[in-house]
Formats: structure tokens, sequence, C-alpha cells
């Protein structure tokens, strides 16, 4: 499916498409799109997985609990979600430079490691 057949797909929703690419078959890259179709930034990554997924919970987009790296205030620019120092939220994203951790009630679920940044 050509770009412009997958942005028709989500036509009238002002938020950002995500498109998770693929590396032996695990996800290796994040790329945030505008509606227009015009990239807004590519990440590299690989991922550790550390405990099992939840089965609820993932209903809305995770606060950051941390994010004083450059990525940090990028994504929550991209995303709409605001940058705080903690959080009692069940569900928690902290950015640094180098990975991205999504909690769930203080425990670790996985790990994005970043490779590259564009």
């Amino acid at each position: 499916m050509g770009m412009k057949e997958v942005l028709s797909l989500v036509e009238g929703d002002p938020g950002p498409l995500l498109m998770v690419g693929e590396y032996h078959g695990n996800p290796g890259s994040l790329i945030f799109y505008a509606p227009d179709g015009q990239e807004l930034l590519s990440i590299r990554i690989s991922v550790t997985t550390i405990k099992k997924l939840p089965k609820k919970g993932f209903s809305k987009i995770p606060p950051v609990a941390t994010g004083h790296a450059a990525i940090a205030h990028i994504l929550s620019k991209i995303l709409a979600i605001q940058l705080v120092e903690e959080t009692s939220s069940p569900l928690v994203l902290k950015i640094s430079d180098d990975q991205l951790d999504f909690f769930y009630n203080g425990q670790e679920l996985f790990r994005l490691n970043i490779r590259t940044i564009r």
C-alpha cells in the first residue's frame, strides 16, 4: 500500500500517523507522519522485552515521567503529551537520550533502545 492510500485510511484524524517498520520480524523503526504525509520524525530502534504486557489499561497515551532529552520535547509535541517530572498515572513513558521505557504500575514492561534519530 502506498503512502497516499495509508493517509486516506486516517483522513480527518488531526493526529500524527505512526508507522512501525520491521527488521527481521521485530519492530525496527518508528516513523511519525503529519496528516499531510510529511515525515516528522524517524527513530531506528531495537526492543528489549521485560515483562508480559497486561491485558487492560492501555486505552490512553501515557504521560512522560522524565523527559530532559531533546527527543522528549520532540515526541511531546508530535504526540501532544505533557512532559512532567513525576506522575501517579499507572501508564508511564520515560524518555532518555538512548531509550524509551514503558511502565505499568511502577513495573517496566519493555524498552525501545534508540539507535538513530532523524
